[in-house]
């Protein structure tokens, strides 16, 4: 077949306009198995700081604060965590500024603990825009609902306090992990604190649910020998799709 042929005026101006939106093509294609349903990720992220700091071409400074997933321990290294993932990609998505996240994760901490560490770990970094992955181990507690719900709120506006951007990650998925733990209440938690501070929630767990109820990713009857390859084939999942919900908030 004879490839079609476009007129370069408008061919240029595509790609002006792409450059003007601080858009390229993703860093890595995206893998099949990472594939979700377009409605999973139809809310935006008001990252306007982050933005602006792009758009300038300014040095941007992500810190990523959270548990075990954070600092990548089921996949054995940080270089497999997607903080390290979602730095590689952005690092590609826009390659005129400079931008670094920084890995806080801390295995088998409750938010309040995570929160105690902002003034060390997180505002230290001047960062521009903050993930804060947690519920887990709150769940895992039984932490008072009310006081989990408190400390995300405290959280929260001490970052907008500071012109933060901010993004909360909610809880990880398996079959066996939820007949056991309650995580329910903990979730409705996390995403009304978000709602009420217009804060985007990136819904990790029904990412996780759906690979794991289409047999995409196995959770829970992965032989043990397997379990380091699987978790960092779905850290570098939710650093693609972080990535994905980053671009199209900046554009």
């Amino acid at each position: 077949m004879t490839p079609r042929r476009f007129p370069a005026g408008p061919i240029i101006a595509v790609l002006a306009g792409l450059v003007v939106g601080l858009i390229s093509a993703p860093a890595f294609a995206e893998p099949e198995e990472c594939a979700i349903p377009n409605e999973m990720l139809e809310a935006e992220a008001s990252l306007s700081r982050l933005a602006l700091r792009l758009k300038a071409h300014q040095p941007v400074v992500i810190v990523a604060i959270g548990g075990a997933s954070t600092v990548g321990q089921a996949a054995g290294s940080t270089e497999l965590a997607y903080p390290h993932r979602l730095e590689r990609i952005l690092a590609h998505d826009f390659p005129d500024t400079p931008i670094t996240v920084v890995n806080k994760g801390v295995g088998r901490q409750s938010a309040k603990q995570m929160l105690e560490r902002f003034p060390t770990d997180v505002f230290a970094e001047d960062p521009v825009m903050v993930i804060w992955e947690t519920g887990i181990n709150d769940a895992v507690r039984g932490t008072d609902i009310d006081d989990f719900a408190q400390t995300l709120q405290n959280g929260v506006e001490q970052l907008k306090n500071r012109s933060i951007d901010v993004v909360l990650i909610d809880m990880q998925f398996s079959r066996s992990s939820t007949t056991v733990i309650d995580f329910d209440k903990y979730m409705k938690a996390l995403h009304r604190v978000g709602e009420l501070d217009d804060i985007y929630v990136f819904p990790r767990f029904a990412m996780m649910r759906y690979w794991s109820e289409q047999k995409v990713f196995n959770f829970d009857d992965v032989a043990a020998e397997d379990r380091a390859k699987l978790a960092a084939r779905v850290y570098d999942c939710i650093g693609q799709k972080l990535a994905a919900v980053i671009r199209r908030a900046v554009r």
